[in-house]
Parts: C-alpha cells; structure tokens; sequence
C-alpha cells in the first residue's frame, strides 16, 4: 500500500427549502476563496470554477463545474501536481460537455468520461511530477443531477437550506480506514498522528482508483468542495452556518478560509462555495 504523508451576487433573500420549479433549469451560483494559511509560506493547493450556460432550441441548459486540489511532495512538486491535475481534468472534460449540450446527457455517458479524464490526470502527474502527488475531488452539476467524482481527502459537502449537511465524498486517508475497521474512534482520529496520511491520491503507482457516484437535486441548497485545511481544523457546525448566513457568496467563501486562519491555518486552504437554486 503507497502512503502519502502530507503534513458576486449579493443575496437579498435566504434560500427557500421548497423543491424547484418544474420546467426551468436550476440557477447555479458559486464563489471561490483559497489561502495559503498561517503555518504555510507557499501554496500547494488549486482550484477551478466554471458555470456554463446555452440557449437551444427554447431550451436553457446550464452546467457547473467545481473542482478541488491539494498537491502533496514538496514546494514545486505540489503545487505543480493540484495545478496538472486541474488542468488535465479541464481540458479533457469541458470540450466533450459542450459537444453534448443540446441534449443533457445521461449518466452511463458522463461516468466514463469523469473516470477517463481522472486517469489522464493520474497519468500526468505521474509523467510529470517525479514524486509528487494530489488530491483531486470535482463536482459536475447539469440541471437537477449532481455528479461527483473523487480521490484523497479533499471533500465534497451538500447543505440543505434548513442548514442540514451530508459529506458526499469518503477521505481515502489511513486514519479513516482505521475508523472504518474499527479499530479508533472519530473522537481519536482528529488527534490521530498519522491523520494526514493517506492511501489513495494521483501520483500513487499502485491501487488507484476513482470514487463515483450522481444524485438528483430536489431542492435549493448548497454545495461546499473544501481542502483539509479548512475541514480538518473548523468544526463542521461554523462551516455550516457560516454556508447558511445570508451574506453575499463571495463574502461567505472568504470567511470560512478566515475561520481556518483563526483556528491556526495550519494548512493551506481552498473553498468552492456552489448555490444552487
């Protein structure tokens, strides 16, 4: 087992917890914020947002495309590992979403071409980054369907607007896998020393694999894609209701890379904040 050691718009009203309504295409919003932290003089991490709209036919399709990465192997290895993986992922995927926007396509079609893009990925940074590594977790939002594809311990939250949370991605770290089997508690894991290890990640030569799974969107709500230096040192419930707060978007991703900083930012930090209404 390979082990990485890894040490807008302005809102007038809060989100209505009602379901959609039938026939329009869902608004998608989102606000990005990173920063390097406290503990940290470089920055490892990378980012990308995109929100993509067409008219065809009478017909309005929308598609948002978040993705989180926190690079693993040093200054130059990591930083050149989160930003290859992005632009792999992008280059890849966002030419053959366009070639299918006039008809939203299903997901039998978007899952291959989610795994074929996080393996061209995985190649890259193999190819390219002698020793390097990175986290990778994306979010593809098409209309009402919310696919997700993953791997390290980058994360992927959903927040209902009554400020309910579901993280929707599992960390491929060695402490997990402990908690999993058993063996430690949640309670230990956040203190674990090897928490920061992990098993699963781009750059490793052996056992990768991707983590995929959709969902239907049945009401407005929000989507958070976090590094661990955000979710690993604020409590999930300041995140929450700092994600709930009636703020603009961008005011809201911007503080919750504060709260990391104020609880020691010991790590560098990257927030995608998507809504979704």
């Amino acid at each position: 087992m390979n082990l990485f050691n890894r040490n807008n718009k302005k809102h007038t009203k809060k989100l209505k917890p009602e379901g959609f309504e039938p026939g329009k295409p869902v608004d998608l919003q989102a606000a990005l914020a990173q920063s390097v932290g406290i503990a940290r003089d470089h920055m490892e991490d990378a980012a990308s947002s995109m929100i993509l709209q067409q008219g065809y036919r009478d017909n309005v399709s929308r598609v948002g495309f978040f993705v989180v990465a926190d690079g693993m192997g040093g200054h130059l290895n990591g930083e050149l590992a989160s930003s290859l993986a992005i632009e792999t992922l992008n280059a890849h995927l966002l030419p053959k979403l366009q070639e299918q926007f006039a008809v939203p396509p299903t997901s039998e079609q978007i899952e291959p071409l989610l795994e074929e893009a996080f393996q061209l990925a995985q190649q890259a940074v193999l190819e390219k980054v002698t020793g390097g590594g990175s986290t990778l977790s994306a979010a593809l939002v098409i209309d009402k369907t919310l696919y997700f594809a993953h791997v390290g311990d980058s994360r992927l939250y959903q927040v209902d607007c009554d400020g309910k949370v579901e993280i929707l991605t599992r960390d491929h770290s060695l402490v997990q896998r402990l908690v999993d089997l058993g063996q430690i508690s949640q309670v230990e894991a956040e203190t674990h020393p090897q928490r920061n290890v992990l098993f699963r990640a781009l750059g490793q030569m052996d056992g990768f694999k991707v983590d995929q799974d959709y969902r239907l969107l049945s009401k407005p709500g929000y989507l958070m894609l976090c590094s661990d230096g955000l979710w690993g040192v604020v409590e999930e419930k300041k995140i929450v209701n700092e994600i709930c707060s009636d703020k603009s978007l961008a005011k809201r991703a911007n503080q919750l890379c504060d709260l990391a900083n104020r609880a020691g930012g010991p790590d560098n930090i990257s927030v995608i904040l998507v809504e979704i209404s």
